[in-house]
């Protein structure tokens, strides 16, 4: 693999994490383990269209895994990595809230 395709892959995969309804999708994985849609629509107040488009993301993305109950697919969080990416930007977060917050170049970047 070429560098510039790992900084793309990097890139996307950042982007994936970006997204406050993903984000909010993995949080009820980790907290509650295998989820169907319904109950990751419940925990997250979303609607299911919204949800199964933001799952076939994070399927794609590597960060969740599928498997088949009966009619139901079931979600779950893919490996032990993904959760501790989660708990190690919550660390950082926490210890750099502010700076986060003020940042001009993050803030412009999501208005435009």
């Amino acid at each position: 693999m070429l560098n510039g395709d790992l900084t793309t892959a990097k890139k996307y995969f950042f982007s994936a994490l970006s997204d406050e309804t993903r984000l909010s999708i993995l949080y009820a994985l980790k907290e509650n383990g295998g989820m169907c849609v319904n109950d990751i629509c419940e925990a997250t107040g979303k609607d299911q269209s919204l949800i199964s488009h933001h799952m076939a993301c994070l399927r794609n993305c590597g960060l969740v895994n599928t498997e088949k109950d009966g009619k139901f697919v079931v979600y779950s969080i893919k490996n032990e990595l993904i959760s501790q990416i989660l708990d190690l930007s919550d660390k950082h977060v926490k210890e750099m809230f502010e700076g986060i917050l003020s940042c001009e170049v993050v803030k412009n970047k999501r208005m435009s």
